[in-house]
């Protein structure tokens, strides 16, 4: 197994954005799972195969956040580059979902996100009405 990772000290609702330079696996995991991923036990994390960069994860709560980006297998390794960073918690940016991601959360974010449009836009027009008045 190989792979690139970076830990970080977070607050809830902050963002790690992370750039990768080709399609590989990003995983989003607490240090706790970190511990367990290395040892190549069970684990659980958020994330999965991402094509695009960046990938935006939101820190869910307060806690010592790793992200791990995966160098292809053992037998066959793929050179990625990947950089790593925390921004402040900004409630325009949204979470990146991952290529392999079950359809129905693929849904359900992909329906948030238009309703969410949908709330920003009425909240737009009402603020121009306000101030044309």
């Amino acid at each position: 197994m190989r792979f690139l990772f970076r830990t970080f000290d977070v607050k809830r609702k902050e963002i790690l954005e992370v750039e990768i330079d080709q399609p590989t696996k990003v995983k989003f995991m607490t240090a706790r799972d970190l511990k367990a991923y290395r040892m190549g036990k069970t684990y659980s994390f958020h994330g999965g195969t991402f094509e695009e960069s960046p990938i935006r994860f939101v820190v869910p709560y307060d806690g010592q956040w790793t992200a791990v980006v995966e160098k292809g297998t053992f037998r066959d390794p793929i050179e990625v580059h990947a950089r790593c960073h925390v921004i402040p918690p900004n409630s325009l940016v949204r979470s990146s979902i991952a290529v392999d991601a079950p359809p129905e959360i693929r849904q359900f974010a992909l329906d948030r996100m238009s309703a969410e449009d949908g709330a920003q836009h009425a909240s737009e027009i009402s603020l121009a009405s306000r101030s044309e008045g």
